[in-house]
C-alpha cells in the first residue's frame, strides 16, 4: 500500500470536509497550521525530515505527469534537504509548528510554495 492509499484511508469524510473548507475560505495562518498538521503525519507536533520527505513524494505521485518532470526521488530529497534547512531554525532534527510559521511567512522560496495554496483553491 502506497503512502498516498494510507493518507486516504486514514482520513475520513469529516476530516477531509474540514480541509477544504480551510483551502478554500480559510487564512493564510489557517492554510499553514492546516498544512502542517499535512505534514506532521504522527500527530506528535512536530515535522521529522521523514515526515516531509514522504508527503512530498506523495505530492508529486499525486500529480504524476503534471508535476515537474526532473523531480525524480534524488530531486525529492535534495529538496526535502533544503526546505528542511530552511525551516529548521535550531537545528534539532525537527520542525515545529513556529519554525514551519516563521519559515513560510519569511522565506521567499518557501513563502511561493505556500501561496500556491491561496490560488489552488
Amino acid at each position: 500500500m502506497n503512502l498516498i492509499t494510507k493518507l486516504y484511508w486514514h482520513t475520513n469524510v469529516k476530516d477531509f470536509v474540514t480541509g477544504l473548507s480551510i483551502l478554500s475560505r480559510g487564512s493564510i495562518d489557517e492554510k499553514l497550521r492546516w498544512t502542517f498538521s499535512l505534514y506532521d503525519i504522527n500527530g506528535d507536533g512536530c515535522i521529522t525530515r521523514d515526515e516531509m520527505t514522504d508527503i512530498v513524494t506523495a505530492v508529486y505521485e499525486l500529480m504524476g505527469k503534471f508535476s515537474d518532470p526532473n523531480m525524480d526521488t534524488d530531486g525529492v530529497r535534495e529538496r526535502v534537504d533544503r526546505i528542511f534547512q530552511k525551516m529548521d531554525g535550531n537545528k534539532d532534527g525537527v520542525v515545529t509548528l513556529t519554525e514551519f510559521l516563521d519559515a513560510c511567512r519569511s522565506d521567499p522560496e518557501i513563502s511561493a510554495s505556500m501561496a500556491a495554496l491561496d490560488t489552488a483553491f
